[in-house]
């Protein structure tokens, strides 16, 4: 049975050297299909979690970021609008399902292929590859939604205060 290995890149100097990382109990290099990495690391106040797994001579990395909570209709019906609209045109640009909303939450990921042997240099330059194109669009999200790792007060909606429903004054 294969050991899960985690490992957190954020303020570890790189390059990583994942062929330490990636070895059996006896130091030696697992079997095809055994083991997998996973890491964390953020960009642009968004957390990122990835598993890296080799199977087959294939190595690929299956990676999430949470964008943040997707507003309800009666919390503001424009944030809503424009942040599916933002999901919708993104996706159409960038040819695939990237972006998506699942249970309330926006949600930015893919599974990319690694090239083998896997190393610190080939994991980072896929995932930048995957990450520099969609940039434009998280930055249109933070418009409307507050990054989940970005500072703010306890018990602060992720909602930024300009699409935030405003109650009639009498």
């Amino acid at each position: 049975m294969s050991k899960t290995k985690s490992f957190t890149l954020g303020g570890k100097p790189l390059p990583v050297d994942l062929h330490t990382v990636w070895t059996d109990d006896a130091g030696q290099a697992p079997t095809l299909g055994d083991g997998a990495i996973t890491f964390d690391f953020g960009v642009r106040d968004i957390r990122f979690v990835a598993q890296l797994e080799q199977m087959a001579g294939d190595a690929h990395v299956k990676l999430v970021g949470d964008l943040g909570p997707m507003p309800f209709s009666a919390e503001s019906p424009a944030a809503r609008m424009g942040l599916a609209r933002i999901v919708e045109a993104a996706n159409e640009h960038l040819g695939e399902c990237l972006f998506r909303v699942t249970q309330g939450r926006l949600l930015l990921g893919h599974d990319l292929a690694i090239p083998m042997p896997v190393d610190a240099t080939g994991l980072v330059t896929e995932i930048t590859r995957f990450l520099v194109p969609t940039l434009p669009y998280v930055e249109l999200v933070a418009i409307y939604i507050r990054p989940p790792l970005a500072p703010s007060r306890p018990g602060e909606s992720a909602l930024r205060p300009e699409w935030r429903k405003r109650k009639l004054g009498v």
